[in-house]
């Protein structure tokens, strides 16, 4: 990314640019805490159906990382079948003059084997595209600050 990692920071970081940048996000609240612990619900869509992502901030290392992990899953309203037992989202920086590298990465953890294969032929495709979208969305929301 064409900008020094603290301007990188900014935004990645800023519950309230989330919206900006993050293609699963149009809205993100902070419920409680600030930083490591920060608790968060960030409201979106999958598909055509709302989502709501009750998140834990599990990684707070300025300017270069942020994680969270995902509490609870809703769509539409009702709790999200049960596809992971566990999410983590995670953003990495790593200054370059005055580049910056970014790197997001989702780990999951499969609730059965049945359902890692499905989550990898249905859902890895969509979230390797909404991926690369928040990056391009990133480059603008940096530069336009």
């Amino acid at each position: 990314m064409p900008a020094a990692i603290g301007q990188v920071w900014a935004v990645v970081s800023d519950p309230d640019r989330a919206a900006d940048w993050f293609s699963f996000a149009e809205r993100t609240d902070v419920i409680a805490g600030e930083g490591k612990g920060q608790l968060r619900r960030q409201h979106g869509r999958w598909g055509n159906r709302r989502s709501e992502i009750d998140q834990e901030v599990v990684e707070f290392e300025p300017p270069a990382v942020i994680a969270w992990k995902h509490t609870d899953e809703r769509l539409d309203g009702q709790p999200a079948p049960t596809f992971a037992v566990s999410t983590v989202f995670r953003i990495e920086l790593v200054a370059d003059g005055e580049r910056t590298t970014v790197t997001l990465r989702t780990v999951q953890r499969p609730a059965s084997p049945v359902k890692g294969l499905l989550m990898r032929a249905a859902a890895t495709r969509e979230v390797k595209r909404r991926m690369a979208e928040s990056l391009a969305r990133l480059a603008r929301a940096v530069v336009s600050g």
